[in-house]
């Protein structure tokens, strides 16, 4: 790979220094360098300042557990022209498996809330999402993972949960299903998330 170098303010280029500069605590701007140094945020958190982050989940709470062998499934699909960069997050009070699949073939369901993670802009997902929709098809499966019971007793005890460190992009005008299945010998409390940011 080439190099390229600019050359300053000489030869036949002419270019300018610009000093970037940040407001303070007190409203004043200052020059970002060693004393003050430039502030930056990852585009998750700018999607989040923007009003473009959103969330779905559904909660088993204790006294509503989660059966043995029984599934929360969130089915969700987005409109043409909407990537949704999504993760989830999951726990549960004993051992679960996770998965993920892709073209699902499902109906019915209940339509879900789509929460912005602002609260302060009022937008509007583009998404639609719905809880535990009849499934014939399962469509291709592209991620699972376990959740382990915390001391590794089976289902005598332990809990377990931890959340995707890793980003998918939703393809457009497709449906997505997300499970989390209680794979334990009791009914147990369980949570599944979906954030996403458009």
């Amino acid at each position: 790979m080439a190099l390229t170098y600019a050359h300053l303010e000489s030869d036949d280029v002419k270019s300018r220094f610009v000093t970037i500069a940040q407001k303070n605590n007190a409203g004043d701007y200052v020059v970002a360098g060693s004393d003050s140094p430039l502030i930056t945020a990852d585009v998750n958190h700018v999607r989040l300042h923007e009003g473009r982050a959103y969330y779905v989940y559904k909660t088993h709470k204790d006294t509503a557990r989660l059966a043995v062998g029984a599934h929360i499934d969130i089915a969700i699909a987005f409109p043409a022209g909407v990537e949704a960069h999504a993760f989830v997050d999951y726990q549960a009070g004993g051992e679960a498996e996770i998965y993920v699949y892709e073209s699902p073939t499902t109906s019915g369901g209940t339509s879900m809330t789509l929460y912005r993670r602002n609260r302060v802009i009022n937008t509007a997902s583009q998404g639609v999402a719905v809880l535990n929709p009849t499934v014939s098809a399962v469509g291709t499966e592209f991620y699972s993972e376990l959740i382990t019971s915390a001391e590794g007793q089976g289902n005598r005890s332990g809990a377990g949960g931890r959340g995707l460190s890793f980003e998918f992009i939703l393809k457009p005008l497709t449906t997505y299903l997300f499970r989390l299945t209680n794979v334990n010998g009791s009914s147990q409390m369980a949570e599944l998330r979906i954030d996403w940011y458009e």
